[in-house]
């Protein structure tokens, strides 16, 4: 197996199909769990009234930066350190803790827009992410070699975002959502290549916590920004 360079540096190979088929199976059931918390909450915040309420008060609001907070800490560290993130149950509980809080926040986040805008959004979210899988398991492209593109794309999208924040416009608007979703789409590819292996670089099947992150990351992200590209607010 090929060894490479990515996020934790030195990518070890996946040492035999056997190991890679555990770590897939293992790395897609820790996904399918937190995504099924995520839109569980998402879910609740619309249709319990008295959730639906206290998130869009001033106190739900708190809760919200407060989460995102959470979120960051708790993914820096996973990010940042190797033996955390491989360590059990340590790695299980952090992980918990950032999908409860992005849970949080996405659930506030969609409270504004109406219910069928969310379902129009997870459901394409579903198509499209299904179709990108399946289109990186097949292809012979290896879009982990893009690194540095999609490096300069994202930075050129968050300063674009900011851009957007003080000089609101519906246009720009619609551009940033959907300039997201497609970086984000990338993003699912190589990281999709990242888990499968036998590209120029690949994870270690040790860092299955690490790997379920990613793809929970880039899932929830095309999500957000189909929901603000698409979405009708209440």
């Amino acid at each position: 197996d090929k060894q490479g360079e990515g996020q934790w540096g030195d990518f070890t190979g996946l040492e035999s199909k056997k190991i890679r088929h555990v770590f897939i199976r293992k790395v897609y059931s820790i996904l399918m769990i937190q995504l099924a918390i995520t839109f569980g909450l998402i879910a609740l915040f619309h249709f319990i009234p008295s959730i639906h309420t206290f998130v869009r008060s001033s106190n739900g609001q708190w809760l919200y930066f407060a989460s995102y907070i959470v979120f960051v800490v708790v993914y820096l560290t996973l990010i940042c350190s190797h033996r955390l993130a491989r360590r059990f149950p340590l790695n299980f509980i952090f992980l918990g803790i950032l999908t409860l809080s992005m849970g949080y926040m996405l659930g506030m986040i969609s409270a504004y827009y109406k219910v069928e805008s969310v379902l129009i959004a997870v459901g394409i979210t579903t198509f499209v992410c299904l179709g990108i899988t399946l289109f990186s398991f097949q292809t012979k492209y290896d879009f982990t070699s893009c690194f540095g593109v999609l490096f300069v794309a994202t930075l050129a999208l968050l300063i674009f975002g900011i851009v957007c924040i003080f000089t609101y416009s519906r246009i720009m608007y619609t551009i940033y959502a959907g300039l997201g979703a497609l970086i984000f789409s990338i993003f699912l590819a190589i990281d999709t290549q990242l888990i499968m292996g036998g590209k120029q670089h690949e994870i270690s099947a040790e860092d299955y916590v690490f790997a379920s992150l990613m793809l929970y990351i880039d899932v929830v992200y095309i999500f957000l920004y189909l929901l603000m590209l698409l979405g009708i607010r209440k």
